[in-house]
């Protein structure tokens, strides 16, 4: 039956880069082998015409440039697919290093010594608080980074149609680190996109972070496209802080009050009762 509700739909291809990114880069990919091409061949050619007879520096030239533009076009084709390895390069580096150690470990000793090296790692990185919160902390920082590829490629596809012009080149993300309050990112921004295109639209990059707010600053006086990106997960002021200065009067000294002692701020022991009021000065009436 075409009409079944269980009709099975055919299964689509995944492509890791899309159809009209792949299209363009093919047409730049000719493009780039040509320019290449005729630009090594006649350099080449008229370099070597000084030292060999013209035929055979012609021979050289076009050999040496067919190599370098078939080299040119090919890294230009493939350059999406190297471009999200990279995007991807520590996830990547970090399962092949895990995967292999284990596997070189197991091959090097007996199965359950590598099993039990694996939980012994795993449970000093995991169980104590500190290292668990150092590596959610980082691990959030990879997150935050494919976060904003994703957002920067999704708002450069808007203002693709709504202007009608040539996308803009997605900014370079160059380093995240967690502070107290989140993440902070340091981007540079490409030709096409400007601080002011992503202020007003901090409240979408805070969705796509899945973050609470997000600011958006310049990291530098001299380039205006260095910027600094603030992420907030958290408030770290929120929490209480008892003052130890409500300790500093007697009557709260030798009380069960919730208050921490400091003890850099020793007790004074001050009654107000025993300061004297200084006396009036006396009025100055009258002239000369």
């Amino acid at each position: 039956m075409s009409g079944s509700l269980f009709e099975r739909s055919p299964v689509s291809e995944f492509a890791i880069v899309e159809p009209p990114v792949s299209q363009w880069y093919a047409r730049r990919a000719w493009v780039t082998a040509l320019v290449v091409g005729l630009a090594l061949d006649v350099l080449v050619t008229a370099v070597l015409s000084v030292f060999y007879p013209l035929l055979l520096a012609v021979v050289w030239g076009a050999l040496v440039g067919a190599v370098c533009a078939f080299l040119a076009a090919v890294l230009v084709r493939v350059w999406p697919v190297l471009r999200a390895l990279w995007w991807w390069s520590f996830e990547i580096t970090t399962s092949v290093v895990v995967a292999g150690g284990w596997v070189a470990l197991a091959h090097t000793a007996a199965w359950w010594v590598a099993l039990a090296v694996l939980v012994a790692v795993a449970g000093v990185v995991f169980v104590p608080r500190r290292p668990r919160r150092f590596v959610w902390a980082w691990s959030w920082c990879l997150v935050v980074r494919h976060r904003l590829r994703l957002c920067f490629a999704t708002l450069v596809r808007s203002q693709v149609r709504v202007t009608g012009g040539r996308p803009a080149a997605l900014p370079l993300l160059l380093w995240a680190r967690p502070t107290l309050a989140g993440e902070r990112v340091w981007l540079w921004l490409r030709p096409g996109l400007s601080l002011e295109d992503l202020e007003g639209r901090a409240s979408l990059i805070a969705v796509a972070c899945i973050a609470r707010q997000v600011r958006i600053a310049p990291a530098s006086e001299r380039y205006a496209a260095l910027l600094r990106v603030d992420i907030a997960r958290r408030d770290p002021l929120s929490g209480r802080i008892d003052s130890p200065l409500a300790l500093l009067i007697p009557s709260l000294r030798n009380t069960d009050a919730d208050v921490p002692v400091s003890p850099a701020v020793p007790p004074v022991g001050l009654e107000l009762a025993d300061i004297e009021e200084p006396a009036p000065e006396p009025s100055r009436r009258g002239g000369r």
